[in-house]
């Protein structure tokens, strides 16, 4: 069977109202990322993000170079702990919905649509706290260095280069919980299309309050 066919036979079953679903739902998830990078070059100070960052560059003045090492570390100790179980959790249910691909007719069941789906971004979800973790394990060494010794390694002020950092390490793990969020109208999805519009209308609106509370 060609894999042409088996596309094929995915997507015959979908109705109209499954396409509208898959179609908003892709909407939401790239339209309302590319808002949050428009709003935070544009606007930042309108977002809750902004306004964060603004949090993130004071506690890097105030503990870089090595001021308050023991603070330091059991922060970022807390931050490393919670991605890594979220990264944990998100491998625990990639192995899941893999097995549940066993239980279906992978030649013409639309559900292997929506399980791959799932899949593709829970792994998502996956990357980016572990690459959340990876870039606060860089921060733990260089929030410890000498301030004079990592000014002169910067060719200057060194706090706005860990603050850019900060913030682009913390989008890491805002990205990932985003990824945890759109994983509820596909689950959705399986029950009604109908309740996957709803559940990406209501996702999309808890996040607009969230981030536009600046």
């Amino acid at each position: 069977m060609s894999a042409f066919t088996v596309i094929h036979g995915w997507f015959s079953a979908f109705t109209n109202s499954d396409w509208l679903a898959l179609v908003l739902f892709l909407f939401g998830i790239f339209g309302y990322r590319i808002f949050l990078l428009l709003m935070l070059r544009k606007r930042p100070d309108s977002l809750f993000l902004g306004k964060l960052q603004r949090y993130r560059a004071a506690w890097i003045d105030t503990h870089c170079g090595g001021d308050g090492s023991l603070v330091v570390v059991q922060t970022l100790r807390n931050t490393i702990m919670s991605a890594s179980f979220l990264a944990s959790t998100a491998v625990i249910l990639i192995m899941g919905a893999f097995n549940l691909l066993h239980t279906l007719d992978r030649a013409t069941d639309p559900a292997v649509v929506k399980i791959l789906l799932v899949i593709i971004l829970l792994t998502y979800t996956f990357l980016n706290f572990t690459w959340y973790i990876r870039e606060i394990n860089y921060m733990s060494y260089i929030l410890n260095i000498p301030r004079a010794h990592l000014e002169e390694i910067e060719g200057g002020t060194a706090t706005e280069h860990i603050a850019r950092m900060f913030l682009d390490s913390g989008m890491l793990f805002s990205l990932g919980m985003r990824g945890y969020y759109f994983i509820i109208p596909l689950l959705f999805w399986f029950f009604s299309p109908l309740l996957m519009i709803t559940a990406t209308l209501v996702i999309l609106y808890i996040l607009l309050r969230r981030d536009l509370a600046g």
